[in-house]
């Protein structure tokens, strides 16, 4: 379960019951979405096995026409075919959203791929993204206008992910980490777009002298024998390299960290990223997507140019060095998350969204109503999700 399905659970799960009500349509399989998800919410499972090579709209479209949905709010490139199931039903509003790019040459999308998403944007009411990066890209690839995308930031739980001074003691000891020990760590699947080599390579360069490191890297994915065979080759990574796998206690691994690295080749805008922030972490970032828009270089944390291991590593040493800037960084960083990237501000922009889209009546296009004192995200589109 990635960014995007733990942004779908975090709307849901504070969105108000009695003023919306939610099912949830996967294409593959439930995985650990079934245990996230509130009990109240329906799940219907199309239980495809390859659905890079399906027709999905079939399908969508019966699952549309027994959910009876208002609104089909669909998400990323994988499910964009609920745009067109959904305009077939001609009873519900239509609202897409993209969340990230999936392919490390996102800039190269086939022809066809690119004209498809246009459609689906054209023939959605209403269509945003998770950063205005994504949006400019998307925009530029597709040619469908800028001004009608909107965007809404993704938001984190400062209740959830907070620093808490004991988690950093016991996971340590779990993990037998010293207290001294300068630790750095990363969450997230293990795919090529997450780019954790250029973090392999950066941390395979730090000086032996500056005390003892460990490198602490949680998730699964299919680069994981990629990764591991890596370290086995790096006489400087033997031993101070750990791959945890998938943990459910990411708040309190978080706080046993001294800084958190993100290396990827493009993001929407990272959920991981806005939690480590949140929990006081000083974090060095890549360059790409939405993380300039959540690091201000410098102040709330530290940006570094794709691909470049060896302005990483500079970084990770400046920040192993030098306490008062590390301390300073993870300050700015939590004080940056509680004023601009709240769940509170994101579900209430969900809400807001959802509340001005007018269902479809026999076939005509959707209204989108502007309710008095409230802000609505601009833009239309539709698409997977």
């Amino acid at each position: 379960m990635g960014g995007m399905e733990k942004n779908v659970v975090n709307v849901i799960r504070r969105m108000d019951p009695e003023r919306f009500a939610h099912t949830v349509c996967v294409v593959r399989k439930l995985g650990n979405l079934s245990d996230a998800l509130p009990e109240r919410v329906n799940v219907l499972c199309l239980g495809k096995i390859n659905p890079v090579f399906s027709f999905l709209t079939w399908d969508l479209a019966r699952g549309i026409e027994a959910a009876k949905p208002d609104i089909v709010h669909s998400r990323n490139w994988g499910t964009v075919e609920a745009v067109v199931a959904g305009g077939w039903t001609g009873s519900c509003a239509l609202v897409h959203s993209e969340h990230g790019i999936d392919s490390v040459n996102g800039q190269c999308e086939p022809r066809r791929r690119r004209w498809f998403r246009r459609l689906a944007f054209e023939l959605a009411d209403r269509v945003f993204a998770v950063s205005y990066q994504l949006r400019d890209f998307h925009a530029r690839n597709t040619g469908f206008p800028a001004g009608k995308m909107g965007v809404i930031h993704n938001g984190v739980d400062t209740g959830e992910f907070r620093p808490q001074p004991a988690a950093r003691i016991c996971v340590r000891q779990r993990l037998g980490i010293a207290p001294d020990t300068f630790c750095i760590g990363a969450i997230g699947r293990l795919e090529p777009v997450k780019d954790l080599l250029t973090l392999l390579r950066a941390t395979a360069e730090l000086p032996d002298s500056g005390g003892r490191w460990r490198l602490l890297i949680a998730g699964d994915g299919s680069e994981l024998c990629t990764l591991r065979q890596f370290v086995d080759g790096s006489p400087n990574l033997r031993g101070r390299v750990e791959f945890v796998g998938d943990i459910r206690y990411i708040p309190e691994f978080l706080n046993a960290l001294d800084v958190y690295a993100l290396p990827s080749v493009a993001e929407g805008i990272s959920n991981s990223l806005l939690e480590a922030m949140a929990t006081g972490l000083p974090v060095i970032a890549s360059a790409t997507g939405g993380n300039p828009e959540v690091v201000v270089d410098g102040e709330s944390g530290l940006l570094f140019p794709v691909g470049d291991s060896g302005e990483l590593a500079k970084r990770l040493q400046m920040v192993r060095e030098q306490v008062e800037p590390r301390v300073s960084l993870g300050k700015q960083a939590l004080q940056r998350v509680k004023r601009h990237f709240s769940m509170d501000s994101m579900v209430q922009e969900y809400e807001r969204l959802y509340s001005g889209v007018v269902p479809r009546r026999n076939g005509s296009r959707a209204a989108f109503q502007k309710p008095v004192g409230e802000c609505v995200v601009e833009g239309g589109g539709l698409g997977r999700g």
